[in-house]
């Protein structure tokens, strides 16, 4: 019998005293549990930060899809932290995860790319 794996691991760095360096990789079909496992680490990390700087790599190249409870949770989280995000790095792998990148910027003070290169994405958030 094989294993459905699905999930969100979270990597937080934190630069200074208000500049956070995120990676998020989204595995799977993600759920409401998901998020209720990763939510807390993330804010966790924020808190007693008056207003912190967030420059988030997500990977998305093992996303298969989300529930739909996971994407009311993850538009909550964005919206929560809207004017946080500084830039968003995403990779993927398929022209729709690009389109939808592209339709972020929209909705989002964040700069938003995509990338097909993990190294690509990391450099043009450090800047590099």
């Amino acid at each position: 019998m094989a294993m459905l794996k699905h999930g969100i691991s979270i990597g937080i760095e934190r630069h200074g005293d208000d500049d956070f360096f995120v990676a998020v990789k989204a595995i799977g079909t993600l759920t409401h549990q998901d998020y209720e496992m990763m939510v807390p680490v993330l804010e966790s990390a924020l808190e007693g930060v008056k207003d912190p700087d967030i420059f988030a790599l997500v990977d998305v190249t093992e996303l298969e899809g989300m529930e739909l409870k996971a994407a009311w949770d993850d538009i909550k989280l964005g919206v929560k932290h809207i004017r946080h995000f500084e830039k968003i790095a995403i990779v993927g792998k398929t022209t729709l995860q690009e389109v939808l990148a592209k339709l972020a910027n929209w909705f989002t003070p964040a700069e938003v790319r995509f990338f097909v290169d993990n190294g690509d994405a990391i450099a043009w958030l450090k800047n590099e």
